[in-house]
């Protein structure tokens, strides 16, 4: 799979009586762009100076004097720029004090993520004025009052040189937060079957969703997928192909043929439902519904497409494959989440509970590959004759590698949303139990679970290696989601 990038539109803010072309304006404009370089997943739009004249306004092309931006006009004309060019969101930098107006009319006509950040002062002028040469300090306060009026989400990173980790940190932070508001804002997830029958824990309020992110529920009868793998011939090129990466992928098999032929037919069904349907991921019902139409259990079948980037969540839970999709896209795409369950605390250590699901997980996230196996429900342990025509074959049974990682879920009530964000380290332990799992240590567990009761969040989050808490409470500042933060 390849990295997720954003395209971010840079606004070189200057005060125009101070001189576009003064040295240090030159030097800002071309550090910070030196700067975004160093960031994963960052491609930057910025207007640049038209070659055959320097005082060019160009929408079009977007051309300014000396590629920044210092007055009204040319704040339109680059705001028209940056939305041609679709950009995902907006770093604001004043070069010496900046034009608040024009900064902040291109944030206000977009409405993007949007960061700001100030530049440390050089030494005054060494003349007997002793005049300052930026002034940055005093004019990034000019265009945040400005951002704040309009009611424009923005985040404040600080006081830099473009050279400081520390800034490159919080541009990292930046770029993966803009990649959730992108990947949320007008998302399509897919929706396969219906939730299991008791399952009220998993409804949710599609208009709310709607209004929220301007995205798209698109619905598939479970049988249609049903039918469309029924019409793979067994022996199909694809179909063969598909048994051998099954196969290729875990350590031991005790599933039938019978299995491994019909979940490469349903993942070419599935796989041709996500394309056809531009989804961005997915739930879908996997009991009791398609061991009676289909004859198998598909939990294995969602690691896999979950693996490939088709981020896929179990018991029709749409929010839950919300979640994931959030995870998802604060890794840039180069880190793949588990759909898990909040299943038992530790009987021996109170801050630990089991991070589980009945066999999930995508196997890139097994701890031991020498360990993984495809199981049936009914023999999690391995130790039974083979049996084909097994409607509970099809679970994956591993130990998930150990790590720092991060929980996501989304909830809405009353057209309120908020996001559970906390993280945990797995623990590794000589245990074998079913599905995939990991025991998970937390600061504070007792903490956690009566949070989750409290906030009325459910019993699915997504799990992924890796602390985002940052980028995910950022995320949430520039989408209006309240943040309840467990550290």
């Amino acid at each position: 799979m390849s990295k997720l990038t954003v395209k971010i539109g840079f606004v070189p803010s200057y005060r125009g009586d101070w001189g576009a072309i003064s040295p240090w304006c030159v030097k800002m404009r071309a550090d910070a762009l030196a700067a975004f370089k160093k960031a994963d997943g960052l491609e930057v739009v910025v207007p640049t100076s038209c070659p055959e004249d320097d005082t060019v306004v160009d929408a079009w092309r977007g051309y300014t004097p000396s590629g920044a931006v210092g007055d009204l006009d040319q704040g339109e004309a680059v705001a028209e720029f940056f939305m041609r060019q679709k950009v995902d969101g907006i770093i604001i930098c004043a070069l010496n004090f900046g034009d608040e107006r024009s900064a902040v009319k291109i944030a206000e006509k977009l409405r993007l993520p949007v960061l700001l950040y100030a530049t440390r002062e050089p030494p005054a002028t060494d003349t007997a004025s002793m005049a300052r040469i930026s002034d940055s300090y005093c004019g990034t306060l000019s265009i945040a009052s400005g951002l704040y009026r309009r009611k424009v989400p923005f985040h404040y990173a600080g006081i830099f040189l473009h050279d400081e980790p520390e800034f490159l940190t919080e541009i990292a932070t930046y770029v993966r937060a803009a990649a959730v508001v992108k990947g949320l804002r007008g998302a399509r997830v897919g929706q396969v079957g219906v939730r299991p029958e008791t399952f009220e824990t998993v409804g949710y309020d599609e208009a709310a969703l709607i209004q929220k992110f301007s995205g798209n529920v698109i619905y598939k009868e479970l049988g249609d997928i049903v039918l469309r793998s029924q019409r793979y011939p067994d022996d199909a090129p694809d179909v063969l192909e598909l048994v051998d990466s099954v196969r290729s992928e875990v350590a031991q098999v005790t599933v039938g043929k019978d299995w491994l032929v019909k979940t490469a037919k349903m993942e070419l069904a599935l796989t041709g439902f996500w394309k056809e349907a531009g989804l961005s991921s997915m739930a879908m019902q996997c009991w009791p519904s398609i061991q009676a139409l289909y004859g198998i259990s598909v939990c294995a079948l969602f690691g896999r497409l979950t693996g490939q980037g088709m981020l896929t969540a179990c018991e029709a839970d749409v929010l839950g494959a919300l979640a994931m999709l959030v995870n998802y896209r604060a890794a840039l795409g180069e880190g793949i989440p588990h759909f898990i369950d909040w299943t038992i605390q530790h009987r021996e250590n109170a801050n630990r509970f089991l991070s589980w699901h009945c066999g999930n997980a995508p196997t890139c996230l097994a701890s031991d590959a020498a360990k993984t196996a495809l199981r049936s429900r009914s023999d999690m342990k391995g130790i039974l004759p083979v049996k084909e025509g097994d409607d509970q074959a099809g679970l994956y049974q591993f130990q998930i590698k150990p790590g720092k990682v991060t929980f996501c879920r989304l909830a809405e009530y009353d057209n309120e949303w908020k996001m559970l964000i906390t993280t945990g380290e797995i623990i590794p332990t000589d245990e074998v139990l079913a599905g995939t799992w990991a025991w998970v240590e937390v600061k504070d567990h007792q903490r956690l679970y009566r949070t989750l009761v409290e906030e009325g969040f459910v019993h699915h989050a997504s799990m992924i290696h890796g602390d985002q808490t940052k980028t995910l409470a950022l995320a949430c500042k520039f989408l209006d989601i309240r943040p309840v933060i467990v550290d």
